[in-house]
């Protein structure tokens, strides 16, 4: 097989056959991050950005692996709200490595739900996965990431399962899951601000008694 046809051939693979053959291409105790970016060849963001999403939309409790995607969460958004052809990740960055078995962990709890969502998904609606909606939708993903980011306990759960149904909408071409993805995140992120609006509002109301008294 030539080196031009094992990036076409991967870009026909379902999201379900990409995660298990990364598990095989990986059969160390460790995993470069750099590395395992790197193995998904021409499928750019939208594998990357599940990767990196999976581990917070999934009720797993592994330790440390949150910590260390979650910048790379937010940089390759940002890559793609600027129109990057593919995520590049920082040296620092590369070189950061989790278990394999965390990973296996992430990739069976997620399969088991994908061999029966795959069978919904199609390729269809073409004009919300263009390259101009992807850089919308990169605007999309920096917001959702950074409120992964934010200490909101049990905040970063919905955000995150948005852009992993977003990101398999591109990675299978299914404009309708971008759109309900893209939707349903514009609905968690309301819901969400006035959360905190309210909490912020009642915070100050109750101090402002105190300081009364």
């Amino acid at each position: 097989m030539t080196e031009q046809d094992e990036p076409q051939s991967a870009s026909n693979l379902h999201t379900s056959e990409l995660l298990q053959n990364l598990l095989q291409q990986h059969s160390g105790e460790t995993i470069r991050l750099g590395e395992l970016i790197q193995s998904l060849g021409s499928r750019a963001f939208g594998p990357t950005l599940l990767i990196c999403a999976l581990p917070e939309a999934l009720p797993l409790p592994i330790a440390g692996v949150s910590a260390i995607i979650g910048t790379p969460l937010f940089i390759f958004s940002v890559q793609l709200l600027l129109g990057y052809s593919s995520p590049r990740i920082p040296k620092w960055l590369s070189n950061r490595a989790f278990k394999r078995k965390n990973f296996e962990k992430i990739v069976r709890q997620i399969l088991r739900y994908l061999h029966r969502f795959e069978k919904v998904i199609r390729p269809r609606w073409r004009f919300a996965t263009t390259p101009l909606v992807e850089r919308w939708l990169g605007l999309l993903f920096v917001v959702l990431a950074v409120v992964i980011m934010l200490p909101i306990p049990f905040g970063n759960f919905l955000p995150a399962l948005a852009i992993v149904t977003i990101s398999l909408g591109l990675i299978e071409a299914d404009g309708l899951l971008v759109v309900v993805g893209s939707i349903a995140s514009v609905v968690i992120l309301a819901v969400m601000a006035g959360a905190i609006v309210a909490l912020f509002s009642w915070v100050m109301q109750w101090v402002n008694q105190v300081l009364r008294r």
